[in-house]
């Protein structure tokens, strides 16, 4: 069966799905060698589904040098090789303010009320209380 299926799942998922049709419409109570052997797939059709498998995996092998591949056809010089002045310019990053990640920005006032805020906001609540 895993010469049959060539270790794929799909495939011997497919062929046991076939033994057992058979299975059922000769009536029989379980599925036995030979319907497994009268629905597995033919040699070439195996062979044919191998040469595809192994043809597709081959695709996604890449080259070591893929990255520096990718960068040339790009017009970037690879980080990896060094350039020589004039072959190739590269972008200058305009300069960036220092982070202030968890740094209090100088303006900023604690949360609350001021003093002065506070002692119009308790009139304000004697007014409505009283009102």
């Amino acid at each position: 069966m895993y010469a049959r299926s060539i270790g794929c799942i799909g495939l011997l998922k497919l062929h046991l799905n076939r033994a057992l049709n058979l299975a059922l419409t000769e009536g029989a109570k379980t599925v036995t060698e030979t319907h497994l052997r009268q629905t597995a797939p033919s040699d070439v059709r195996v062979k044919h589904a191998l040469r595809t498998i192994l043809e597709s995996e081959a695709e996604f092998v890449e080259a070591e040098d893929a990255d520096e591949q990718l960068l040339t056809l790009l017009g970037r010089p690879s980080p990896t090789k060094e350039v020589k002045a004039g072959d190739m310019q590269t972008p200058t990053l305009s300069p960036t303010k220092p982070s202030r990640v968890g740094r209090r920005a100088p303006g900023r006032d604690s949360i609350g009320l001021e003093p002065d805020e506070e002692a119009s906001n308790d009139r304000s609540n004697e007014e409505q209380e009283a009102g």
